[in-house]
């Protein structure tokens, strides 16, 4: 049987951009099909997936686990961890600086989301194999690229180094859900494009107003300190 791996993550963190660097690997299914929301996969039918393949990828179709809202999800989530654990999915989660989440594409995450994934991505720290930050993932993709090697046993066909020239153009170009997005007003660049380390990075200043109340800006900076991406307190005007 296919080992089946699954992408978490809250929306905006990379999780496409690690499904898509998947195609780097032999003998792996990449579950991108053409269809509205067709990057994107519930967990339910990712189980029932079959394929000829050594391993199966997905990425997850919220509501999920350690990507969604928590106290909307609770029940949900944790029957979603037993389902993870009892078939032995493989789950990589994405994190990311909240301050570019919530910046990214036009304020398309709320601040709220952020934090519920990242609380989430410690209270399910059991169940994840591993865990990738987004910056270290531009700057260092290979390094990346060997540690998924070494846990899931994975065959290398190309360097994530040289993304994306080994991804074929159908995959950025069909999906109707965002050339819908590219109608709109959006600060993302959809198009096929190579990593940048030094895109990393948005204003400190920016972000602060979409933390509309002060207890969920104080949220917000201790999940920030405690995955180690606030170095200076004072960007907060402390």
């Amino acid at each position: 049987m296919a080992k089946k791996i699954f992408i978490t993550g809250c929306a905006k963190t990379g999780t496409t951009l690690v499904l898509r660097m998947f195609y780097a690997f032999k003998s792996t299914e990449v579950l991108y099909r053409e269809g509205f929301n067709g990057h994107e996969i519930s967990l339910d039918d990712f189980l029932e997936h079959k394929s000829d393949k050594s391993f199966i990828v997905g990425k997850r179709l919220p509501p999920c686990l350690l990507s969604s809202e928590y106290y909307r999800n609770k029940t949900k989530f944790q029957q979603q961890k037993k389902k993870i654990i009892d078939n032995d999915i493989g789950i990589i989660n994405i994190v990311r600086d909240g301050r570019d989440v919530i910046l990214s594409d036009g304020g398309y995450v709320l601040p709220q989301r952020w934090i519920d994934s990242m609380k989430q991505s410690k209270e399910f720290k059991d169940i994840v194999d591993v865990q990738i930050k987004y910056e270290d993932l531009l700057l260092d993709p290979d390094k990346i690229q060997e540690e998924l090697i070494s846990i899931f046993e994975l065959e290398k066909e190309h360097n994530f180094s040289t993304y994306p020239d080994y991804v074929e153009d159908w995959v950025y170009d069909w999906n109707p859900s965002i050339l819908g997005r590219k109608r709109e007003e959006t600060h993302t660049n959809y198009d096929k494009r190579a990593l940048n380390g030094a895109h990393v990075g948005q204003s400190p200043s920016a972000y602060k107003s979409k933390c509309h109340d002060f207890e969920q800006m104080i949220e917000f900076e201790k999940q920030l300190l405690d995955c180690d991406y606030l170095d200076d307190l004072n960007i907060f005007g402390k």
